[in-house]
């Protein structure tokens, strides 16, 4: 085995323990990315912002529900289980920074009701 070879075997260990540390740490942004790769590769985007009513909030909203009613169950199980997530992900950051969600409602009450 010449030096080359010994050299880009221990580099390749490197980057493969760096990579996996890091989904580990930051699991979000890997189930992020693997949701969009998921989503381009299951879903026409081009042909969804085509057909997407333009008039109203109301008709848009209905299309969107129409349309995941209408995707396949592995799409539809990545987007529930993408929802679930960013919410229980809202809730610990919201509960871990209580003390400064509340300050910052209690600064932005006015003074007359700050003094009571």
């Amino acid at each position: 085995m010449n030096n080359t070879n010994l050299k880009r075997r221990i580099m390749a260990r490197i980057y493969f323990e760096y990579t996996k540390n890091t989904f580990l740490e930051y699991p979000d942004y890997f189930m992020f990315a693997l949701f969009l790769v998921t989503s381009f590769m299951l879903v026409s985007i081009r042909d969804v912002l085509i057909n997407i009513p333009k008039d109203s909030f109301p008709h848009a909203f209905n299309f969107l529900i129409i349309a995941l009613r209408n995707t396949s169950l592995v799409l539809q199980i990545l987007i529930v289980g993408f929802f679930i997530r960013v919410f229980t992900s809202s809730a610990v950051l919201a509960y871990k920074h209580r003390r400064a969600f509340s300050k910052a409602i209690f600064n932005s009450l006015p003074l007359s009701i700050r003094a009571r």
